[in-house]
């Protein structure tokens, strides 16, 4: 019998679907624009040997519930947590992401959202346009821009993105970086030349640009609160490209607005979509992406191809490169 891959919304690229299929598997695409999937999709996971999901998707019990023969789940891209792991370990469900796949393109976005801050280029822009070249004035005397070079980058989380991004930035730019990641020895900073610290609130005093680089976690949810925000420097910007929960929301919109921080830089959201109303309080100092740093052409093919072979992997019987529940690889081997 065809064994059967179910793509929860549609593979970044094509080439992933297409590398399923010529390699002799059913691929069946189906559509969910929520988390929680409508009980006609789960239907169609009753024969699914492997998933694929995409974001805003998500897989919970129920879904697990609906897939009885399920073997593997692979995340789109790096981020799982739209996928409950533990239920997924105590069902025997394999679950594999595509860690150190587009780590560059992300970190390209975090220094033009920098770049952007700093030099008040949307700004700027924006006020070219509507209020025309006079516009010069209020730049040169009340909105002068700010250099990168020189500066002091605080990185929290210093994984592949963040280590790429400290590496653009340090060789690009010269700045001081400074990094927090209690889950690495300190041989990953002194390789990489960065100063480790062990507190995110010192980070975030000394730092002129803090970026975040850590995955969302119980551990790791509003991390960046009131109290934190408040300690940052009225010049400094904060830029999440990382996972919208990570900060506090409400916190970080007020402190712009208050001038407690010069601005920030996000591309992710608390819930996404996030809707009209949530758009529409982020200030001209507040510069937002829709989640889109690690998605370009050449890393969207990257992608598909890494959650396309990894799941074939599997259901041929080898070890998927990126397995994140390694205990139920005994069930499997």
């Amino acid at each position: 019998m065809q064994r059967k891959v179910v793509l929860i919304n549609p593979m970044l690229h094509r080439a992933g679907e297409d590398f399923l299929r010529e390699n002799g598997l059913q691929v069946e695409v189906v559509y969910s624009k929520q988390k929680k999937l409508s009980h006609e999709i789960l239907a169609k996971l009753h024969d699914a040997d492997g998933i694929i999901v995409r974001l805003p998707a998500g897989v919970d019990q129920e879904l697990l519930d609906s897939a009885p023969i399920l073997k593997i789940i692979s995340s789109s891209g790096t981020g799982t947590d739209h996928i409950d792991i533990d239920c997924a370990t105590r069902k025997g469900i394999m679950v594999v992401n595509n860690a150190g796949v587009g780590a560059r393109p992300v970190a390209e976005h975090v220094v033009g959202l920098m770049l952007a801050l700093g030099k008040m280029i949307v700004m700027s822009n924006n006020a070219l346009k509507e209020k025309g070249w006079n516009s010069r004035e209020s730049f040169l005397q009340e909105n002068l821009g700010v250099e990168l070079t020189g500066k002091t980058v605080g990185i929290i989380g210093f994984g592949h993105i963040g280590r790429e991004t400290a590496s653009i930035l340090s060789n690009g730019f010269g700045v001081k970086i400074i990094a927090f990641d209690p889950l690495l020895p300190d041989g990953v900073f002194i390789e990489n030349g960065v100063e480790r610290f062990r507190d995110v609130r010192e980070i975030c005093e000394k730092a002129d640009y803090v970026s975040l680089h850590l995955p969302y976690s119980a551990e790791t949810h509003h991390l960046i609160d009131q109290s934190i925000l408040e300690c940052m420097k009225p010049t400094s910007f904060l830029i999440n490209c990382a996972r919208g929960n990570v900060v506090d929301q409400d916190a970080l919109v007020q402190a712009v607005k208050s001038g407690k921080i010069a601005g920030a830089g996000i591309d992710v959201f608390p819930i996404e979509p996030p809707d009209r109303e949530e758009i529409e309080r982020l200030n001209e100092r507040i510069i937002a992406t829709p989640h889109i740093a690690g998605l370009t052409e050449e890393t969207n093919r990257k992608l598909s191809l890494s959650a396309a072979k990894q799941v074939l992997d599997a259901l041929n019987g080898v070890k998927p490169k990126n397995l994140l529940n390694e205990s139920v690889w005994e069930i499997h081997s």
